[in-house]
């Protein structure tokens, strides 16, 4: 008898503020290389670009134009206040939810100005940097901080999308909406994810985000900060893996 195909999952993969697919290439290799090892189903990916709107909502409408009807849904920092606009405008159209590194509350309104200031003068006198010591020293886990491989490709996706890209994400996060009351509407599997060593985004926020959640899997990563798809991506293709099983 011929086997049963197994099922393909398209999944929607939004990434963070200058980022770009690179990011979801480790996660992406190791699902592909333990398909035939795990009861896994396909998965499709799909990553839009997110680098042309300098507001979530915008973003989000362009990524539903392109998403299929029914899809997974994964959000990585920025990419998930980029989720939550989705979830509030199609919320019927995700079938699993993932929320990485990521926050549901909007920024207080200090945080709001330092970063339309920073949208302001960005390489105005300067050459734009879009990774720097101290972001690294926040964003990374100790065991990665001086890893050259996982630094260069920070540094050439930001070099890659460059000051302009950067003043229209940096905007949309500045002024996107608080969602925290949305959490309590949501009813799709749903797994948070946070980095141990994240000081951009705390671990309690993200705990209190899953505790909001009718269900949620929450996830502490041992051994990775800001960036788990690239720090720990084998931790995160066995719980994206078990979300959508």
């Amino acid at each position: 008898m011929t086997a049963e195909p197994k099922p393909v999952i398209p999944v929607v993969f939004l990434s963070g503020m200058l980022a770009d697919q690179r990011m979801w290439q480790p996660v992406l290799d190791r699902l592909a290389a333990r398909k035939e090892l795990m009861p896994c189903p396909a998965i499709m990916p799909i990553i839009p670009p997110l680098d042309t709107r300098d507001d979530v909502q915008a973003m989000a409408r362009s990524v539903l134009d392109q998403a299929p009807d029914l899809f997974a849904l994964v959000g990585m920092s920025m990419g998930g206040y980029v989720a939550f606009e989705i979830l509030r405008m199609a919320r019927r159209r995700v079938s699993h939810l993932m929320l990485v590194n990521t926050r549901a509350t909007k920024d207080d309104p200090a945080m709001r100005r330092r970063r339309l200031l920073l949208a302001r003068i960005s390489g105005r006198s300067l050459p734009f940097q879009g990774v720097n010591d101290a972001m690294l020293d926040d964003m990374l886990h100790a065991d990665h901080r001086h890893d050259a491989e996982l630094i260069g490709l920070l540094s050439d996706m930001a070099e890659d999308f460059g000051v302009d890209v950067f003043r229209r994400q940096i905007t949309a996060v500045a002024n996107r909406p608080d969602s925290m009351a949305l959490l309590s509407e949501l009813d799709m599997p749903c797994t948070v994810m946070v980095g141990e060593a994240d000081r951009v985004i705390s671990l309690a926020s993200h705990h209190e985000m899953a505790a909001c959640i009718a269900g949620a899997t929450m996830i502490d990563v041992a051994g990775a900060g800001h960036y788990v798809p690239l720090e720990q991506p084998d931790i995160f293709a066995d719980a994206l893996c078990e979300l959508v099983t």
